[in-house]
């Protein structure tokens, strides 16, 4: 069994940029992404009202968030990320059938939909099958069982293959149950 998870392992890694939110009047905010724990995530945001801003003392906050689920507190995530993430038997299906490295993610779409590449719908909503794995490859991606984004490697502007943690593959690329 893996050791727990604690303040000094999350101090340990680094955050990274893993996309912007549009608050509106109130302005933007960041999610942030552990480097070395993928399921953690915080969301730097601006307050949302007064009593908000009155309540917290500040006009910015930070939420931390585990498994794409609500944020609360850095406690509160600890306590989270102690307890395995649980997947959808649809999402066991779609992560079988992640290859372990890709370059182009609509085409794995389209492939775990059944679906010929060409005919992937623009949007993903124009297609249930498509939306489905697009939902589930996200969720795979918030418990940190996909990287889906192609993220700088070692030299600063080349980009790396999208992959699957060593962690969820074998040789065969089959996922561990």
């Amino acid at each position: 069994m893996a050791e727990p998870i604690n303040l000094a392992a999350i101090m340990a890694g680094r955050l990274r940029d893993a996309g912007h939110l549009n608050y509106g009047k109130r302005g933007g905010g960041t999610i942030w992404q552990h480097t070395t724990i993928p399921r953690l995530q915080a969301i730097d945001r601006p307050t949302l009202s007064v009593e908000e801003t009155d309540r917290v003392g500040a006009t910015r906050m930070r939420e931390w968030s585990v498994d794409g689920g609500k944020g609360g507190s850095i406690e509160d995530a600890i306590v989270a990320l102690n307890v395995p993430p649980v997947l959808s038997l649809g999402e066991f299906v779609v992560l079988a059938k992640v290859p372990a490295e890709f370059d182009w993610l609509r085409a794995v779409q389209a492939r775990i939909a059944g679906i010929a590449e060409e005919d992937a719908p623009t949007c993903v909503n124009d297609h249930p099958r498509y939306c489905a794995v697009t939902e589930a490859l996200m969720r795979l991606r918030h418990v940190g069982l996909v990287r889906l984004e192609q993220r700088p490697v070692e030299k600063r502007g080349e980009f790396g293959p999208r992959t699957m943690p060593m962690i969820c593959r074998t040789q065969g690329g089959a996922v561990h149950g």
